[in-house]
């Protein structure tokens, strides 16, 4: 078996031609995952009663149930669950009719929000406690203190994971293509089903994928590399001072 080298060329701008598709699911599914993990990292950071507890056990239920089955139970029973909020927003739901990107949005976002949960919380336990209290010393509020000190630590922080998770998430968008969302992966697929030339065109996937990846992880690295001089820890600006005087 050879492979068909021109194939491989003539099919790479019709697979490359659903990656702006593929990355659209992937940032609104982060977008999506974020705001999950920061609602559920924040009650349990709060300890606010009940709320921490329940969090803690939605995160470790969606944890302990694979990608593939979240994506399907969105698909085939989120619509029957909308179906009951039938004339709360003036318009009327068919189950028949089934939103293929929003359930794969919504699947990939809780799932990936889960796992980004911890990492909200283990950046936000990595600032110094003396953070807080130099700026309660400054005269600033809690929601002060939050915003301008430890809300930009936190992010660089949790930057590294962040990219990381994001890779996974755009790599496990292929598995959309269960719940009929056209991204890269379907293309490749119907593109070659007429020659059945199947691996040609994954090989083409393949590489776009590593590229896409290989570039989000550079931009982070060169991203992180200079965000990150700010984050000197307070005893070493204090020696450095005193070094000075």
């Amino acid at each position: 078996m050879n492979l068909d080298t021109d194939f491989m060329l003539s099919d790479f701008p019709t697979v490359f031609a659903a990656l702006p598709s593929t990355l659209l699911l992937s940032l609104d599914s982060m977008l999506w995952a974020l705001v999950f993990a920061l609602i559920c990292g924040g009650a349990q950071l709060a300890k606010i009663p009940v709320l921490d507890k329940v969090t803690l056990v939605i995160n470790t239920f969606i944890k302990g149930i694979p990608l593939v089955v979240q994506l399907l139970f969105c698909y085939y029973a989120v619509p029957y669950v909308v179906k009951w909020f039938d004339g709360l927003t003036g318009r009327a739901y068919d189950p028949r009719h089934l939103p293929y990107f929003g359930a794969a949005v919504l699947a990939l976002a809780l799932n990936f929000g889960a796992y980004i949960t911890d990492v909200v919380i283990s950046s936000a336990r990595a600032v110094d406690k003396g953070q807080w209290e130099s700026a309660y010393a400054c005269g600033m509020t809690r929601f002060q203190a939050l915003r301008r000190i430890v809300a930009p630590q936190i992010a660089i922080i949790s930057l590294p994971n962040m990219t990381n998770y994001f890779i996974w998430l755009l790599k496990g968008t292929s598995l959309a293509s269960i719940v009929n969302v056209t991204e890269m992966l379907t293309t490749a697929r119907l593109s070659a089903s007429d020659g059945y030339q199947f691996l040609e065109a994954y090989i083409d996937a393949a590489v776009i994928y590593w590229i896409v990846c290989a570039c989000i992880e550079w931009a982070s690295g060169r991203l992180y590399r200079s965000a990150g001089r700010y984050l000197a820890s307070p005893s070493g600006g204090a020696s450095q001072h005193s070094n000075r005087s």
